[in-house]
């Protein structure tokens, strides 16, 4: 059994995981981000990922490679709801966002952009494309730049 150390190791560490907590899409990466900014993760995947001390939200978005995607679906009207008030309505939640890359588990790099600063290029930039999906891709060096240009 080629993979039976690290299954091993894996149980462990399921065992050592806080109620509610994940490691499945990103979950790895997100418990690595939370630890290294000394946050909690929330629960489920619907809002954001973490939050501080004081109760504040976060999202985190964390990549092995120089990817990081920030996914509101389509514009499609559900409920009356244009696609301008879906992104206020989520990122309105965050205190801010944090980029991190990652090796193993180990935060190699992290930037940070405020919910309003991202809020306002997400709505311009999205204004700008005319695709059905609201999928915005950053690099590192690009995410670092929108605090830079706020």
């Amino acid at each position: 059994m080629k993979y039976k150390k690290a299954i091993e190791y894996l149980h462990k560490a399921f065992e050592e995981l806080p109620a509610g907590v994940e490691l499945t899409k990103g979950g790895i990466g997100e418990l690595a981000l939370a630890n290294h900014l000394g946050h909690t993760l929330v629960h489920g995947d619907k809002n954001a990922d973490g939050f501080d001390l004081e109760g504040k939200q976060y999202e985190y978005k964390v990549s092995h490679t120089d990817q990081f995607n920030f996914n509101f679906g389509t514009r499609a009207m559900l409920n009356g709801v244009s696609w301008e008030d879906k992104i206020k309505r989520k990122v309105r939640k965050w205190e801010g966002a944090y980029c991190a890359r990652i090796v193993g588990v180990t935060i190699e790099e992290v930037a940070y952009c405020d919910s309003k600063t991202l809020l306002n290029y997400l709505l311009q930039h999205f204004s700008r494309t005319k695709g059905d999906l609201l999928v915005k891709n950053f690099s590192m060096r690009n995410f670092k730049q929108l605090k830079n240009n706020s």
